[in-house]
This record gives C-alpha cells, structure tokens and sequence, in this order.
C-alpha cells in the first residue's frame, strides 16, 4: 500500500478520515510544505475519542471535517473502519507524522513554530528536536496558556507572523487546537502547515515518557496513557462507548441491508 491512498476519504461516524498509509501521509506534508500557499493546510488526527466526542456534536464534526488531512491517529479508528466495511490502510500516528514533517522541514531548510504546552515545554521541545534533526530551524515558541480571542490571541499570531515559519505545530488540546488553526489560518502568512498534535509537545520535550514500541505495536498505547496518568480514566471511558457505538451501528446497517434485499 502507498500514496495511491491519498485524496480517497471515509466517514466514521460522520467524521471524514483520509485513507492515507503512515509513508504516503508523510510524502503529502512534504508536498505541503513545498509549496508556498496563501493559508496553511490544517492537519488533523482523529482518534476514537475525539470521533466518540463527534458523534455527538455537529460543530465538532464539521471541525474535523474541515482538515486539509485526517490522518488514523489509534487503534480504535482503523478498527471501526474495517467494522463499518471501509478499511484504512493503517494507524498513522500524529506524533510519528509531526517528527517526519520536521525531518522534512530540515532537509528543505524551513522553519518551524511550537505552540503549546504549559510554559518552559516548548523550549525544552525544540532543544530536543534540535538534537534529533541537525539543521531544524526552530523560528519561535509559545505556550499553550493564552486566550484565544483578543489581544492576547493577537499577541500569540503576531509572534508566529514574526517568525514565519513553514510548519505550526500546535498542541493545545481537542478541541481547542483544531478550533484555533481554522479561526485564525488566514491571519498566518507564509505558514505553510499546521498540524493540530495533543500532547506531543509534553513527550518531545521529554515531560512525558511515550509508551515502548512494543506496546505501540499491539495496540496498548492508550492503556500505557491511562497507567501512566490516572487522571486520564475519564477520558479513556470514551473508547468502550466507542466500541459500543460501532458495534451497534454496524449491527443496524447490516440489518437494514438484509431487509432490503
């Protein structure tokens, strides 16, 4: 499987998700950031809570829907495709596709701006990535802990105009990342790509210590999460309701369809 996947969206629960391979997600973020563009393409990473979350909220769904690339972030959302009978390629993980758009970044020698996190992450973020992509260009930095109308929000667009980096990464949290690089992408000249990314900024920065790769690689990711921070139960409660919602569904949608015939 390979980049003949981009461009071919599905729906899970009414929140579109491109049918992208971990490789061709990566080559289409290169080809984004190549090219000058008059607002940044927005990218977004699905999951099952955020989808759960969607299924319940029209402005939420129609915030999802609006990225430019919806990539598979978990386990869950490759598995309620191949439910619903729309297979994805594979799990295309944010934090994975944001590290690649920086090691894209450095080989095209452009630059970068991290927003997010408490104060004092982003800095220790970019000295870290500093180190892991010899030649990134980290233009400027801001926390995540502003208002996001007024001035303010203003203060936080001017420092990112000031820089003019290619690619934003911004890590302030669903929904609030995703609401915020489409309410003000027109006011970003010259950037290239936003990719709204959780809380990767708190593991690059090394606050947060992400699951092995053997735990990523069977699916356990978010239960590593849920270990490492209790405080996250609530949160993690989404994904049962989540597969109850698929499994419930797709016993309608067979049905429906056995009646017709």
């Amino acid at each position: 499987m390979d980049e003949m996947y981009c461009g071919e969206r599905i729906y899970i629960h009414g929140v579109a998700v491109d049918k992208l391979t971990a490789a061709g997600a990566e080559a289409r973020i290169g080809s984004l950031l190549s090219l000058p563009a008059e607002a940044p393409a927005a990218i977004f990473t699905p999951n099952a809570e955020m989808i759960y979350r969607a299924a319940a909220d029209p402005t939420l769904s129609a915030t999802l829907n609006a990225g430019d690339v919806n990539v598979p972030d978990g386990v869950g959302t490759v598995w309620a495709a191949r439910v619903q009978g729309t297979p994805l390629p594979e799990r295309v993980a944010g934090i994975d596709l944001g590290d690649a758009a920086m090691a894209a970044a450095a080989r095209q020698g452009l630059s970068v701006f991290l927003l997010g996190g408490k104060p004092g992450v982003a800095e220790r973020a970019a000295m870290q990535l500093r180190q892991k992509h010899p030649g990134l260009i980290i233009a400027g930095t801001h926390h995540g802990y502003f208002e996001t109308e007024g001035e303010q929000n203003q203060n936080v667009i001017d420092s990112i105009r000031s820089a003019s980096p290619a690619l934003l990464i911004v890590c302030l949290g669903f929904p609030r990342q995703e609401h915020w690089i489409l309410a003000n992408r027109r006011h970003l000249d010259g950037v290239r790509v936003a990719m709204a990314l959780g809380g990767s900024l708190d593991v690059w920065s090394g606050d947060v210590r992400r699951a092995p790769v053997i735990v990523r690689e069977i699916g356990l990711e978010w239960l590593w999460r849920v270990v490492s921070s209790p405080s996250r139960i609530k949160r993690a409660m989404a994904l049962p309701a989540f597969v109850r919602l698929t499994l419930d569904r797709s016993f309608r949608q067979r049905r429906r369809a056995k009646s017709i015939k």
